[in-house]
């Protein structure tokens, strides 16, 4: 249940107000198809001043203009209570028109005691979807669930937590 509270509270599909890129080039290597860019820092606010930053040591311009191929990336959610919510990845893929961001490599979730460890993490906010998928673990100070998949809908606040094989069981355990 803290899962589904978690996304509902922090994930629900709000409208931007205003976004800002903020590039810092420090060496661009020019070719037909792509830039490399040091130092990338976005900001976003929306109407309730919710913010979401996501910065990465480098990155790559996509051929669109809109897609950043992210390295060592941290993104930070700061709600208007000032609660945060931590990702960190190897990798994001972040599309500047929609926000949809795509973790991928090593992907660590924090939000007070929980956190959230996985290989790939999807927020898509064109169709109100959460995906955590690969090696998940969710862990708090009473409970951890080892599984393949989480999906949250942002809509229905329906979860479901899936195994890709049919055969195998999702793990709980907890201190209760």
């Amino acid at each position: 249940m803290s899962l589904i509270w978690f996304y509902n509270e922090y994930f629900y599909k709000k409208q931007r107000t205003t976004n800002k890129i903020d590039v810092t080039q420090e060496k661009e290597i020019s070719n037909t198809k792509s830039n490399l860019i040091y130092n990338l820092n976005y900001k976003s606010n929306d109407i309730d001043n919710n913010t979401y930053m996501i910065k990465a040591d480098s990155g790559e311009i996509s051929q669109n203009g809109t897609d950043f191929l992210m390295n060592n990336v941290y993104a930070k959610i700061t709600l208007n209570d000032q609660t945060e919510i931590i990702i960190t990845s190897n990798n994001a893929i972040y599309n500047n028109d929609n926000y949809n961001t795509e973790f991928f490599g090593n992907v660590v979730s924090k939000y007070g005691e929980h956190s959230i460890y996985s290989e790939k993490m999807d927020l898509n906010f064109e169709i109100n979807k959460i995906k955590i998928s690969e090696k998940v673990l969710f862990k708090n100070l009473n409970s951890k669930i080892k599984t393949d998949n989480i999906e949250f809908d942002l809509i229905t606040k329906n979860v479901l937590i899936s195994m890709n094989n049919k055969t195998e069981k999702v793990s709980l355990s907890s201190k209760f």
